[in-house]
């Protein structure tokens, strides 16, 4: 029985694409820890990735209610592609609505940006010169606009407020990057924090 498999990004949450498993598939995905899905074209069993690259590290399995559905969680760097066209995701047409920027998973994305940044160090880069310069650079250039959050935050100008609110936490994903620390492991402490105070 073939089921179809939504493929979908663990950090970021971004949906890559939709594929389909027959238990075949869906053991060697458990058995090996990277995507396997089954071809209705090609009639087989194919691994992500087996010609370009762009392997999945399965980081979990869920099965909807009526189990007759997956999702695959997986690990996929940023500069990977998922689409045969060259597209980061398959879902890239949209057929209605106009959505929104607004979407705090983007901090995960920008958190592997700065990531790949440090892996690659491109020379016209300025997140690349923070990590040439050093610890000392980077922790200087959060205090820096930590300070002027609170300059902003005095005056009425809203705009001015948001545009170094954004450069403080670039900095600071900048920080998290080079502490290896990431976006997961502050929300986790959050969370933690929230449950303890709820049962006091």
């Amino acid at each position: 029985m073939l089921k179809p498999v939504v493929v979908q990004e663990a950090r970021t949450k971004e949906v890559l694409m939709l594929a389909y498993a027959n238990e075949e598939a869906l053991n060697l995905t458990k058995e090996t820890g990277f995507a396997h899905f089954y071809s209705r074209s090609r009639q087989r069993i194919w691994r992500k990735g087996e010609e370009s690259g762009n392997t999945m590290r399965v980081v979990q399995i869920f099965e909807d209610c009526d189990k007759d559905a997956l999702l695959y969680l997986v690990d996929f760097p940023i500069e990977k592609v998922a689409c045969h066209t060259g597209n980061r995701s398959c879902f890239f047409n949209s057929i209605y609505g106009e959505g929104t920027k607004s979407d705090v998973q983007f901090l995960e994305k920008l958190y592997r940006i700065v990531q790949q940044r440090k892996s690659k160090m491109p020379e016209s880069s300025y997140t690349a010169k923070l990590f040439r310069k050093g610890l000392d650079e980077i922790v200087k250039k959060v205090g820096e606009e930590a300070i002027e959050v609170i300059v902003a935050a005095k005056s009425s100008d809203e705009e001015h407020f948001i545009n170094e609110v954004a450069d403080l936490i670039y900095h600071l994903t900048v920080l998290m990057v080079e502490k290896n620390v990431e976006w997961s492991k502050i929300i986790e402490e959050l969370q933690d924090r929230h449950e303890k105070s709820s049962q006091r």
